[in-house]
Parts: C-alpha cells; sequence; structure tokens
C-alpha cells in the first residue's frame, strides 16, 4: 500500500475512534454500520480498513461493528428476518465509491438518521467519490474527489 494511502487510513480511523470516545464518556457500547462498497474503482484496502475498524471497536470495547458489502441495511424500514437496519445503529462508516444502490426511500432514510435522528456518519477516503449524482450526499460529506 502506498505510503501516503496508509496514513490517510490511519487518520481516518484514528479520527472515528476519537470521536466516539468522545461520545461514549463511559457509556454503553455504541453500535455501528460498516459499509464497504464500491460500484466502480475498487481500492485493495477496503477489506482491510472494515476488519480494523471492526477489532478496534470490539478491542477498546468502545463499540460493536457490522460489517456489510451491501446498502440493504441503509433503510428504517423493517427487513427480512429481522436483519438490523438503520434503527440499530448509532453511526454508519462508508469506505464506499460510485453511485452505490439505494432506493430513494434509503436516501431519505439515510439522511433523517443523520439530520433528524443526530446519529453519525463517518466518510472514509474514497466516500467522497460517493452518490456523485446525489447533491445533498455532496452536502452532507462536504464535497466530492476531484
Amino acid at each position: 500500500m502506498h505510503l501516503s494511502r496508509r496514513v490517510l487510513n490511519r487518520v481516518c480511523l484514528s479520527a472515528l475512534s476519537v470521536t466516539v470516545l468522545a461520545q461514549t464518556g463511559g457509556q454503553p457500547r455504541k453500535h455501528i454500520l460498516v459499509v464497504g462498497e464500491e460500484k466502480g474503482y475498487r481500492h485493495e484496502a477496503v477489506s482491510h480498513a472494515m476488519a480494523t475498524i471492526e477489532r478496534m471497536g470490539r478491542e477498546s470495547g468502545v463499540w460493536d461493528a457490522t460489517i456489510r458489502t451491501d446498502t440493504e441495511a441503509l433503510t428504517k424500514q423493517k427487513l427480512e428476518y429481522n436483519a438490523k437496519n438503520l434503527n440499530d445503529f448509532d453511526a454508519v462508516v462508508f469506505y464506499t465509491g460510485g453511485s452505490l444502490e439505494m432506493t430513494p426511500q434509503q436516501k431519505a432514510d439515510f439522511l433523517s438518521f443523520i439530520r433528524d435522528d443526530g446519529k453519525g456518519f463517518v466518510g472514509i477516503h474514497s466516500a467522497t467519490i460517493t452518490f456523485t449524482d446525489w447533491p445533498e450526499y455532496g452536502e452532507m460529506i462536504g464535497g466530492y474527489f476531484d
């Protein structure tokens, strides 16, 4: 892995740790959803980053991570087999890229999760090349990779 990418990943993971630690202050473990889906360019670091986020939470005792490589859980709607959805999480982490498959309802639920429910969102690296055709996402993440 290129040195600058490795440094960027460490900085992002450190920021996630500090953010979650600052929010917990001895409270019960948080539940985070880690989404690592890419449409288009594939980053080799995604799988390792997701596993590292899960391990950091487990070892620190601060959060439990659910890892997904799809967007099914990004909804407030009830899912089959009582699968977890946004209602089960305190934050969502994206290490994603491209235009992911989400319905208009999922997009509305995702924005509501953050804006209305006050839940967390962390976008790592290529999350800034995700949903370049969805203005509300671009506004939320603060811009796109050029």
